[in-house]
């Protein structure tokens, strides 16, 4: 083998070095992202897992107003009434503060009951 062929061949393998270490860096960047997009779904489906037992009875029909909806309704009310916006505000904080401490004390006997083994 010459001088020129063993060159040319070094050349061949560092060009297909480079480009399977670029291909490497783009699976690894696209690993990420799909990574974030599954995290992100998967929140969305948990959320709307939740709202489906929460808001909606056993026929498909909303029993508790959407948030945007229910945003949308404070808002007319604040728009035809601006001197409410502080008693709107503190309701809201109130509840707030009351949906808090009812998620405490859910979590409080969700641990309870994890804790209580069955004695069967």
């Amino acid at each position: 083998m010459t001088e020129v062929e063993t060159r040319r061949l070094l050349k061949a393998e560092f060009i297909r070095k480079a480009t399977l270490e670029q291909d490497i860096k783009i699976i690894n960047r696209n690993m990420e992202r799909l990574t974030k997009e599954t995290c992100i779904l998967s929140e969305q489906l948990e959320n709307q897992k939740l709202e489906k037992k929460w808001c909606f009875d056993e026929f498909g029909v909303r029993t508790q107003p959407d948030p945007h909806t229910e945003s949308l309704r404070i808002a007319g009310h604040l728009q035809e009434q601006p001197d409410m916006t502080e008693d709107v505000l503190a309701v809201l904080r109130q509840r707030k503060c009351s949906l808090g401490t009812e998620t405490a004390d859910l979590d409080r006997k969700l641990q309870a009951a994890m804790n209580t083994k069955p004695t069967t």
